[in-house]
Order: structure tokens, then sequence, then C-alpha cells
């Protein structure tokens, strides 16, 4: 039964994770206002988002060891000063509940819409008619998703209980990851449209563009390039058997030294 269990949590936990991987491609692509469906196939694509959304997984897992961990060497003054609340203020541990979900909610927001704001990739004056009001709304989708996720978690079901107060912790950690995940997309492909940190692109097999046409890579899924045109914003999709990438800034830094006649 234990077997059986663990397998499931594991396929479970695996299935999230190519959710959350999908999540990330859906936030980085639409940018691009390209469907990469189009020019990929499933398979090829999987392998690439699981690559990237490897780091926020293994954060994930490591913020719920840490929980458990914390759980276990909380000392004896912690808990002396808890129960010394409890009996002083009614409602103690109700009003601390609300607080944190309060505070952690009012945080979230503030950071969702400062992010969406900073990376925004056309710096528009910060009027209410230019602020970007989709961006922060798609945003508010998955964060939305999550706080449900969470509450229903934590209160309609028994999962992760063996982390006694630790167990709200790794909760919000695994549901916060669809708001992680669609803000890495995000701020991925805002960076690469605003040109930070960014690779200019030659290979073998590029558009049929004129010559001083220059391209800014964006991704490679199998035998694929997908690339930014500096000229005109569009996007070049080709094959390829050889590339060369060049720091943008460095190539942009780059002068000729003038001849000096001695």
């Amino acid at each position: 039964m234990n077997i059986e269990l663990k397998i499931t949590l594991w396929a479970l936990a695996c299935a999230y994770a190519i959710g959350n991987s999908f999540i990330y491609s859906w936030a980085f692509w639409s940018a691009f206002e390209i469907n990469i469906l189009q020019f990929a196939s499933f398979t090829d694509i999987l392998p690439s988002i699981l690559y990237t959304i490897a780091i926020p997984c293994i954060v994930v897992s490591i913020g719920i060891v840490a929980a458990d961990y914390w759980e276990k060497l909380k000392t004896q003054a912690y808990s002396i000063i808890e129960n010394e609340f409890a009996t002083r203020i009614k409602y103690y541990h109700d009003i601390k509940y609300i607080f944190l979900i309060s505070v952690s909610a009012i945080g979230a927001i503030v950071g969702i819409i400062g992010a969406v704001a900073l990376y925004k990739s056309d710096k528009e004056a910060a009027s209410i008619e230019n602020y970007p009001w989709g961006d922060i709304i798609q945003v508010a989708i998955p964060f939305t998703i999550s706080v449900l996720a969470f509450w229903l978690i934590t209160k309609k079901t028994t999962f992760l209980n063996e982390l006694k107060l630790a167990r709200r912790l790794a909760i919000i950690i695994i549901c916060i990851l669809p708001v992680v995940s669609y803000l890495w997309g995000y701020i991925s492909s805002t960076k690469i449209i605003n040109g930070r940190d960014t690779f200019l692109i030659q290979s073998d097999g590029q558009c049929k563009t004129p010559t001083n046409t220059k391209y800014r890579y964006i991704s490679s899924i199998s035998d694929k390039v997908f690339a930014l045109s500096l000229s005109d914003g569009s996007i070049c999709v080709f094959k390829y058997n050889s590339l060369q990438l060049t720091p943008e800034q460095a190539a942009n830094n780059m002068k000729v030294i003038p001849s000096t006649n001695i």
C-alpha cells in the first residue's frame, strides 16, 4: 500500500512539474505572439522546458526539506513564547494565521505588479491608461489559482500533515510554483525583447533577408532556431547545421581601432 502511494505521489509530482513547465512555455512564447506548437512537436518542446523548470522544482524540494528540518529544530523557547501569547490573547492562533496570510497576499500582489511594470517591454509613461493591466491580469490568474489551491489543500486534505506547523510553508512553496513559472517565462521573454543579456546569431541556415539584418537569438528547439529580427521585429524560424552566438552588448561595443601612421 505504501509503495502504491509513493508511486502515485511521484506520478502527481511529475505531472505537476510538466504542468508548470507548460505555464512557463506559454508565458515565454506568448510575448512573441507565435504558437510554438506550429513549429515544434510536443516531444521536441518538453525536454527544453523541463530543463528550464528544473531549478524551481529543485528549490521547492529544498524548501520542503528545509521546512521539515526547521520544524524538528524548533527550540523550546519558541514553544513557551507561543503558549504565553496564546493564553494572554484570545483567538491568538486565528489572528496569527489571518495576519500571515494577509501579509503574504499583499506582498505577492505588490511583487507581481512591480515585476510586470519593471519588465514591461515597451517603456511607456507611468499613467493609469498606459499601465500594463493586461499583463497584471495574466499574472493574477495563476496567483489566484495558487491561493485557492493552498486554501483547499490546507483545509480539506491531510497532505503533508506530518510536517505540522511547517506544513503550511511547504504547501505555500508548492502552490506558488505556477506563479513563479509564469513570472520566470515572462521575465525571460521580455529580457530578450529588451536586449538584456542577449546574443546575436549567425548561422548557415539563416532567413533570406538583406545581409545587414541582425537577428537576436530567442531559443532553439530540436533542429530549429527562433530569432528576432532587429530591423522589423519579425520572428525568423529556420533549420541549422551550425550556430555562432555573439553577446549583443559586446558586439555593439566593438570598434575598429584606427591605424596610426608613424
